[in-house]
C-alpha cells in the first residue's frame, strides 16, 4: 500500500495509493470551507471505484498513522486545523435552526407563476452555516419562462424583504428541458449531489439522472430522501396566472426580462472585464446564474494550492 522509495540520505519521498490520494484532495478540497469530515463524509465525498467501506475506513487509518492527516473525536483534517472542529460543530447547529426559515422561504417560491422545483443549494444544503452566511436556492422553472419567473421573484425580495438577500438568496435558475448542468468538475458535483429538496420531488430525480456524470466524483454520494418532499403540482396562482402569458406574449415578456436583468448587471459591475462578467453571470434563455464573487473558480484554484502545499509538506506525489 505504502512504498517508501529512499532517493536521499535527508530525502525520503513516501509513494502513496491511488484511494490515499483520492481521500487527501477531498480532504483538501473540504480544507477550503474550513470543514473537518467524519470517515462516513470522507466516503461518500470521495469518487472511491467500489471499494468496500471496511477498506476505505482502513486506509483512512492508515493515513492517520503515518501522520498525513489528523483526527480529533470523529473528524478528520489536514495541517493541524484542529480548531475548524468546534466552528463546525456551531456551524451544524445553526443550520439546523435555519432549515425551518428556509422551509418556510420555499414554501413561498414554489407558489410563483413557473416554478417547478425548489431546492436549498451551498452551506446549508450541507448542513452548515456561518453567522452571516445567506439561504441559497436552486429553482428550476418551466421552458421559456424562466426570466418573468425571476423576474416576479425579485420584485418579491424588492418589495417584501427590502432587498435582502439573508433568507432570499436564489443564484441558480435553470428550465426543466435544461437540466444538465454545463460545468462539469468537482465543486459542481457535490453541489448538485447536495441540493436539498424542498419541492418538486420528480424534478429533483429528472436533475439527478440528468447529470449522471457526478458519479465520475462522488459515486457514493446518497440521494436524498424525498418521503415529504411534494411533486410538482400547479397549484391556484400558477393555474389562474400562467395561461395569461402562455403565448407569444410570454415570449416577449421573457426575453425583454432576460435584457433588463443583463443591462442592470452590466451596469452594477461596470469594472469587470468581459471574461470576468462572463465567469460570474450566465444570461440564456434557459439558465441563468449569479455569482459576483466568482466563487467556483476561486475555489477550483484553492484546491490546486491545497494539493501543492500537501506534497512540500510531507513530500509525497499527488496526480
Amino acid at each position: 500500500m505504502y512504498i517508501l522509495n529512499i532517493t536521499t540520505k535527508n530525502n525520503i519521498r513516501l509513494n502513496l495509493s491511488q484511494l490515499s490520494q483520492i481521500f487527501l484532495k477531498t480532504l483538501a478540497y473540504y480544507d477550503i470551507f474550513r470543514y473537518p469530515l467524519t470517515k462516513e463524509e470522507i466516503y461518500y465525498n470521495s469518487p472511491t471505484n467500489g471499494d468496500t467501506k471496511e477498506y476505505i475506513f482502513n486506509e483512512i487509518d492508515i493515513l492517520e498513522k503515518k501522520g498525513l492527516i489528523k483526527k480529533h473525536y470523529d473528524f478528520y483534517f489536514l495541517f493541524n486545523n484542529k480548531e475548524n472542529i468546534k466552528r463546525r460543530i456551531l456551524g451544524n447547529k445553526r443550520a439546523l435552526k435555519k432549515i425551518r426559515t428556509a422551509r418556510c422561504f420555499s414554501n413561498i417560491i414554489s407558489r410563483f407563476p413557473y416554478i417547478r422545483a425548489v431546492f436549498i443549494s451551498g452551506s446549508l444544503s450541507k448542513g452548515y452555516m456561518d453567522e452571516d452566511s445567506d439561504i441559497d436556492f436552486f429553482v428550476v422553472t418551466k421552458s421559456n419562462r424562466l426570466w418573468i419567473a425571476r423576474f416576479l421573484l425579485m420584485l418579491f425580495k424588492k418589495i417584501f424583504l427590502f432587498n435582502s438577500k439573508k433568507n432570499f438568496c436564489i443564484n441558480y435558475y435553470i428550465t426543466t428541458d435544461n437540466l444538465e448542468i454545463e460545468n462539469k468538475n468537482i465543486f459542481t458535483a457535490i453541489e448538485l449531489a447536495s441540493l436539498l429538496p424542498m419541492y418538486g420531488s420528480n424534478i429533483y430525480e429528472n436533475l439527478i439522472s440528468s447529470n449522471n456524470w457526478i458519479k465520475n466524483y462522488v459515486p457514493n454520494y446518497p440521494k436524498r430522501e424525498l418521503k415529504k418532499v411534494k411533486k410538482f403540482n400547479i397549484k391556484i396562482t400558477q393555474r389562474i396566472i400562467e395561461p395569461i402569458f402562455n403565448n407569444s406574449i410570454g415570449e416577449i415578456l421573457d426575453d425583454y426580462c432576460m435584457k433588463i436583468f443583463y443591462k442592470y448587471d452590466k451596469r452594477k459591475y461596470h469594472e469587470f472585464n468581459e471574461e470576468r462578467f462572463q465567469r460570474s453571470f450566465i444570461f440564456k434563455k434557459n439558465i441563468s446564474t449569479h455569482y459576483p464573487e466568482s466563487f467556483q473558480p476561486k475555489v477550483l484554484n484553492a484546491l490546486e494550492q491545497k494539493i501543492v502545499c500537501l506534497q512540500i509538506e510531507h513530500n509525497i506525489l499527488i496526480n
